[in-house]
């Protein structure tokens, strides 16, 4: 079984990582995995479904259904579709990967992330350097350093500010 290595208040541990292409899912984790795509399309689709509501007409949310529906039958999980880290030293050292990878996939390619991302095979490699490269050492170290900077920028006597 392989391991990941996650960051905790900047602390790194590693956990498993039990999952796999073709592994077999129980029960639970097919509801959870079922549940998470329904909220994924239901957050692509939210705010069509809120300007369809606002026109007021049938033909605008039937619209919607059908955009729904076909996307519903193509949807398939990506790799950058992870959750975006709640602790800040993991949430910087995933925007410093993502710089690197944007330049490194710039210089190489020369195109953008998005277009890049289109081929499946790209988007698991990606997916899989992101990880790598947001857990590294060096990463980690700069992204503390940045995340103690933006602390310091809030020390900055702020209080003859009129806010009102």
């Amino acid at each position: 079984m392989s391991t990941k290595s996650i960051s905790i208040a900047g602390v790194a541990f590693d956990v498993a990582a039990p999952y796999a292409a073709g592994h077999i899912l129980t029960e639970p984790e097919a509801k959870v995995l079922n549940q998470t795509r329904a909220e994924n399309i239901g957050n692509n689709f939210r705010v069509d479904v809120k300007k369809a509501l606002e026109a007021g007409d049938e033909a605008s949310l039937q619209a919607v259904r059908d955009a729904l529906a076909k996307y519903d039958a193509e949807y398939q999980f990506s790799m950058t579709t992870a959750r975006t880290p709640i602790d800040p030293i993991e949430a910087e050292a995933q925007k410093i990967a993502k710089e690197v990878l944007k330049v490194r996939i710039q210089e190489k390619y020369g195109c953008t992330v998005k277009k890049y991302l289109e081929d499946e095979a790209n988007a698991a490699k990606y997916g899989a350097n992101l990880d790598r490269l947001s857990t590294q050492d060096d990463t980690l170290k700069l992204a503390k350093q940045r995340v103690a900077q933006k602390k310091k920028v809030l020390e900055v006597d702020s209080s003859g500010l009129d806010l009102t």
